[in-house]
């Protein structure tokens, strides 16, 4: 591993998985070129395949949806690399990141630019860069849930050269909106800002209640979504501070909150689909959001993917105790084709 990044990983390091094959998961810390700091986690594997095969390894970085953090891959993220790296000559260098406002990762500047995609793509680059996934010698594929899903499809489709595949969970490109709508989204955008601006956080007696709280945020998103309180504690955990009260609060950014000012059109999405270059494979929840029939053909009449499944689960499917073994063996046994 190159010393840019050895210094950025956290010399604390545990094991996760089964006793047959264990999976080391370290801090990682990566600086960008505009003062905000990308945290996240890296997963490899005890076994070592890449260094006595001397193959490189299959390097995949996951990215979150709102309001979640790397943790919502901290049960897939193992499993994956276990599964892989018994089943294929070489280890999985895997890295899952904290978007800024999420988890650990550094705030935005009040004063700076609103967060969008355009710019949540800038912060993929740079832990790319950071990592030194730029060769492209070495590609890599990525992995994105929901909000994740829409920005790992426009980054795949903006460098296509740094890509081996893409997996979409639960979501696919960028979300879009008709262009007459723009004036709506603004004013929904300034009123909700001008609500909640100078609101203090809420501070919750017991980390039970915010694990509670998210379950519910879950279950007030359309269709016949939940999240499990095992899935819902293992964001919170990442997600929350002690207060000096006994209570915690969330540190999530508070502007992430705010309605979107930056949509894409129907013909901007389609535009993004056609310029991804890899294999890709869409993997949707039974249960999860729920994609308009309409909306889901014209994905898949112009993504075209690789690989197309419905499984068991809601939003979260990959998070949840129950799902997300299904989950990593679809994903796995797409990568090892590729």
């Amino acid at each position: 591993m190159n010393s840019v990044v050895a210094h950025a990983i956290s010399s604390s390091t545990r094991r996760v998985g089964t006793a047959s094959t264990n999976v080391l998961v370290r801090e990682v810390s990566l600086p960008c070129g505009d003062g905000i700091t990308i945290a996240g986690q890296l997963y490899t594997s005890a076994h070592n395949n890449s260094l006595k095969t001397k193959q490189q390894p299959h390097r995949v970085l996951c990215l979150h949806g709102w309001l979640d953090n790397c943790h919502s891959f901290s049960r897939l993220a193992p499993r994956l690399v276990e599964h892989y790296s018994s089943s294929a000559p070489r280890d999985v260098e895997l890295v899952a990141i904290d978007f800024p406002g999420h988890g650990k990762s550094s705030h935005k500047p009040v004063d700076g630019p609103q967060v969008v995609l355009s710019e949540m793509i800038y912060y993929v680059a740079e832990a790319v860069r950071q990592l030194e996934w730029t060769r492209e010698s070495e590609k890599f594929s990525l992995i994105g849930h929901s909000m994740g899903a829409s920005l790992a499809s426009l980054y795949a489709a903006s460098f296509p050269e740094q890509i081996r595949s893409l997996v979409l969970l639960d979501g696919a490109g960028p979300l879009s909106r008709p262009a007459r709508d723009i004036a709506k989204h603004v004013r929904q955008h300034v009123l909700r800002r001008q609500t909640v601006s100078n609101k203090p956080p809420r501070v919750y007696p017991s980390i039970e209640q915010a694990v509670e709280t998210r379950c519910q945020t879950a279950r007030n998103f359309p269709g016949n979504q939940w999240l499990s309180t095992e899935a819902a504690r293992d964001m919170v955990e990442r997600a929350t501070i002690v207060e000096e009260s006994g209570g915690v609060r969330f540190v999530h950014d508070p502007r992430m909150q705010w309605p979107s000012v930056q949509y894409f059109t129907d013909e901007q999405t389609i535009s993004v689909f056609k310029d991804i270059q890899c294999a890709t494979a869409l993997l949707l929840a039974r249960d999860g959001w729920p994609f308009p029939d309409d909306q889901l053909k014209q994905v898949l009449d112009v993504l075209l993917p690789t690989k197309f499944e419905k499984l068991p689960g809601s939003h979260h499917f990959h998070a949840d105790p129950d799902s997300y073994h299904r989950v990593a063996e679809e994903i796995v046994s797409f990568l090892l084709e590729m």
